[in-house]
């Protein structure tokens, strides 16, 4: 199997390794700059076979049989470059500028919620039960009755994907994942983070002068006023960008 067989259109680009034919062999460049290793195959088939990985969640044996390497180099490749390319691409999820954020803030936000700067929400992957006791406990989702590693993903007005956490065990509560995040660093005074409900973290973003916008609660009220309901609609409405972000991050089955 070679990429420059397979890889003839964006369409069988996307189709196996998720990203555009052009920036599939732009990154096959830029890692063949930086490649240390010596496998047996060109750096693109490289790529190709950690991507496919990711993309499809394919078997080692599997990939294996379908670039004439063995199992056992097969699943040294993946793990050998997973490392290398998140290094050499941290930097293409950077927090944007304030002016930038504003500049782009589409109308839907613009007219009821100029100031927000993040939409913030978690997600979270399945993982194998870990054979560890503790860790098994602290990966183990009640959301998801399954154990999940679990990351903050914070979204600008417009789209773009800004911020991801490292992953926390599936048990860590959305309140805790942001307190230890680091994602406050970036915040300045002023701007506005937007949630759902399960983010109790207005506490923790006052003493940053930084306002929090979720979807009212009940309590001890029979129902919510009027007011509360066009909030939460409005809110729920321009939530949507993160919720589609999320489903881009979920393209890829590992």
């Amino acid at each position: 199997m070679s990429a420059k067989i397979i890889i003839v259109t964006d369409s069988d680009s996307l189709l196996y390794n998720g990203v555009s034919k052009e920036v599939f062999f732009t990154l096959a460049e830029v890692m063949s700059e930086v490649n240390t290793f010596k496998f047996q195959l060109e750096v693109a088939d490289q790529l190709l076979l950690v991507l496919m990985k990711l993309k499809l969640n394919l078997v080692f044996d599997d990939l294996a049989r379908r670039f004439g390497i063995s199992k056992s180099l097969a699943s040294k490749m993946f793990n050998a470059w997973m490392p290398v390319l998140a290094e050499k691409l941290k930097d293409l999820v950077a927090w944007l500028p304030r002016e930038t954020i504003r500049a782009c803030c589409p109308e839907s936000f613009r007219e009821n919620y100029p100031r927000t700067t993040v939409i913030i929400d978690c997600a979270e992957t399945f993982i194998q039960r870990p054979t560890n006791l503790k860790t098994r406990s602290e990966t183990f989702s009640n959301y998801k009755s399954h154990n999940t590693a679990k990351y903050l993903v914070g979204i600008s007005p417009h789209g773009q994907i800004m911020f991801i956490s490292k992953a926390f065990g599936g048990r860590a509560s959305d309140k805790f994942i942001v307190e230890k995040s680091g994602f406050s660093n970036y915040l300045l005074p002023g701007d506005e983070v937007m949630a759902d409900r399960g983010f109790t973290i207005e506490d923790f973003l006052f003493p940053r002068r930084v306002k929090l916008n979720i979807p009212a609660f009940t309590k001890c009220k029979p129902q919510l006023s009027n007011e509360d309901v066009t909030t939460t609609r409005r809110i729920a409405h321009v939530r949507i960008h993160v919720e589609r972000a999320i489903r881009r991050l979920k393209v890829f089955k590992v």
